[in-house]
Formats: structure tokens, C-alpha cells, sequence
């Protein structure tokens, strides 16, 4: 378990409104403290279940919620936390995401204190775009490792923020109401953890996923595919011309368990009435989902096939016929978890996966 004591700073500034305190020197504390307000209404609309008392304390550092101790009066695990908000955030929409994701992650935190980095920083960055809609999230690094897994706080600065965008999807298809499944894996994944040096993180935000969402196989092949039309679009493994010969693609890199790779097609040259083969395999233990996805010249989606795949296989095939319209085609590849189990992003390594595509044309 990690805790921390509230770092110096300089007087409080304190809300006639709503239970907030920010410590800290100038204008600044005013800023925070009208940013923090805002985002704690926005928070009642979208049901985040905020703190009893809330401080933050204005420091030239990443925000980001802390826990200080442990609740000992909770029956599941509990703590008492704060915030470090970063003094240098501008003024404006800026400030209103970083301090709503601030807040958000120091709530989170105070109810499910087991929760994982990378989930945390991503839910709470979701949740804040709601609460501060003119906020710029910068999803690059994230697009640029599609690969890799969605909450792994590993990869680089700034991948989290951008992995807020694999939950705002879930959370527009399947909540009732915006930030609702959001809020509900952090409510349902509360855990009890006996005396220790570390919170017992079962169960996870992913597992409130898998008993919540249906087929959450097919969800996770959907967000894949749809994270292709995102802006920016994610980093392409392969872009080849039509294979008049029979082709052999390798992966630059493992797909890691949620994360996707994508190889494009360009259809120009393609004979009229040719069809298109594939032929797939990938190291065993994973289960990857093969589709192909027909493209208009705008990028605008045709149609979708999926590859035919055994359980626990490690080689899939498919056919496509009846490419007249599209301009291109999109191989896209989804590792949707290990063979005996479902992804746990408390793991400090997910594991990769390497694959072999062969495409070819048939008359």
C-alpha cells in the first residue's frame, strides 16, 4: 500500500458551497478552488460518489489523487484521500479537466483504493471529458501502441489519458445514462483486503466489465474496429497495395490482451470479380479475433466479416468475396484475452502475442 502526507503549501482557500478546500498561495487557489466547484457539480449530475471533505494542494507536479490512510472504520476496503493539483495548468477548459480528473480519481480512490493505475487514470480522464466537454485529451501516444493493453501503465506519458477513449466507448454503448458504467465498475469492484503491504485488487474494474457487459469478446472486437475511425487513427502494422501474389505479414510487434493490430489493404489493381484470402496465425494461449472490414473511399465502413476460428486455435482462415465497392480493406486483429482466463490489469507484464497474416487474391 502507498501512502502520502499533503505536501507544504501555502493558505486555504476554502468553498461556501461545497465541502472544498484548496491549499495553496494567490489567484491560483481561487482558480483551483472554481474549477474543483464545477467539477463537484458536474460529478452530482453524472453520480460520482464524491467525498464527505475534499482538499487539494496546489504544487508544480502532475495531478493526481492520493491516499492518505487507510479507513478503518470501513467493512471493505476505504481510505482518506486528497489531491495534488498542478499549479502551472492554464486557466480555462484546461484546468477545469484537471481538476475534475483530479477529484474524480481522489473519489474513486476513496472507495476502491485497490484499483489499478492505469484503469484509474483513464475512468477518471473519462469521466472529467464529460464534466469539461472543451478540454483538448490528447489520444496519440494511445493510438500510436494499439498493441499494447489498455491499462498498462507502462508504455508512456500520456497513454493513459488517451486509454480514456477504450471508456468513454463502453460507457456510450452499454451505460444507461453518460459516466454511469463508468461509476458502476468502480461501485462493484470494491474488495476486502486482510492486514498486508498491498490492497487486494479482486475483484477489478475489468471484471465488473466481463459480468456486466454481454459478450464481452464481441465488445471488445467492436472497440477495435471502431477505434480505427478515431482522430487520430491508430498506428497501422502494415499498408500494402493489392497482393496479386500470395503475401506473408509479419508483426512488428505482439498484440498484448485488449490491445489490436490493423494491416490495410489498398483495393486498386484488384481484377473485377477477384477475391480476397486470409490466412492467419499467431502463438498459442491467446484468442485473437480476425475481421475484415470493407472500406468506401471515404474510410466510411461497407460491411465486416470475421474469420473462422476453433476455440483454443491458433490459426484462422476467411474468404472475401463481393468487392466491388470498397476501396480498401482493413485486417484488424484483436487479442481478447488468455485461453483460461480474462485480462487483469494489475498484472505488471501483459503478455504479447506475434502473428502471421497471408493474404492473397483468387480470380
Amino acid at each position: 500500500m502507498i501512502f502520502e502526507s499533503p505536501p507544504q503549501a501555502g493558505p486555504e482557500a476554502c468553498s461556501f458551497r461545497r465541502p472544498i478546500c484548496v491549499h495553496g498561495d494567490g489567484h491560483s487557489a481561487l482558480d483551483a478552488l472554481a474549477a474543483l466547484e464545477r467539477a463537484w457539480d458536474a460529478g452530482l449530475v453524472l453520480g460520482v460518489p464524491l467525498p464527505t471533505t475534499f482538499d487539494a494542494y496546489l504544487a508544480p507536479a502532475p495531478s493526481r489523487g492520493v491516499i492518505r490512510e487507510r479507513d478503518g472504520l470501513s467493512r471493505l476496503d476505504g481510505a482518506r484521500t486528497f489531491a495534488v493539483l498542478d499549479d502551472r495548468i492554464p486557466l480555462g477548459c484546461a484546468l477545469d479537466l484537471d481538476a475534475a480528473r483530479a477529484l474524480y480519481a481522489a473519489s474513486a480512490l476513496a472507495r476502491t483504493p485497490a484499483i489499478d493505475e492505469g484503469s484509474l487514470r483513464a475512468e477518471s480522464t473519462s469521466l472529467a471529458r464529460l464534466a469539461a466537454p472543451c478540454a483538448f485529451v490528447d489520444s496519440g501516444v494511445f493510438q500510436d501502441h494499439p498493441d499494447r493493453a489498455v491499462a498498462d501503465r507502462f508504455v508512456a506519458p500520456g497513454y493513459d489519458e488517451g486509454a480514456s477513449l477504450f471508456f468513454s466507448w463502453f460507457d456510450d454503448a452499454y451505460g444507461k445514462e453518460p459516466g454511469s458504467l463508468i461509476v458502476a465498475t468502480q461501485a462493484l469492484a470494491a474488495t476486502r483486503t486482510a492486514e498486508g503491504d498491498r490492497w487486494t485488487g479482486e475483484p477489478d474494474v475489468f471484471d465488473v466489465l466481463h459480468a456486466s457487459v454481454p459478450q464481452m469478446q464481441d465488445a471488445l472486437v467492436d472497440f477495435a474496429i471502431a477505434r480505427a475511425s478515431f482522430d487520430p487513427p491508430p498506428r497501422f502494422d502494415w499498408d500494402v497495395a493489392w497482393p496479386a501474389k500470395a503475401r506473408s505479414l509479419a508483426s512488428p510487434e505482439g498484440i498484448a490482451p485488449t490491445g489490436a493490430a490493423y494491416v490495410r489493404i489498398d483495393t486498386k489493381g484488384r481484377a473485377p470479380g477477384a477475391r480476397f484470402d486470409l490466412d492467419a496465425t499467431w502463438e498459442e494461449l491467446a484468442r485473437i479475433r480476425w475481421v475484415v472490414v470493407q472500406l468506401d473511399a471515404r474510410g466510411a465502413e461497407i460491411s465486416r466479416l470475421e474469420a473462422n476460428a476453433a476455440p483454443k486455435a491458433t490459426q484462422a482462415h476467411l474468404q472475401v468475396v463481393d468487392l466491388d465497392a470498397a476501396a480498401s480493406l482493413l485486417v484488424v486483429a484483436t487479442n481478447v484475452g488468455p485461453w483460461n482466463d480474462s485480462y487483469d490489469p494489475d498484472d505488471d507484464f501483459s503478455e504479447p502475442h506475434g502473428w502471421l497474416l497471408t493474404i492473397r487474391s483468387e480470380p
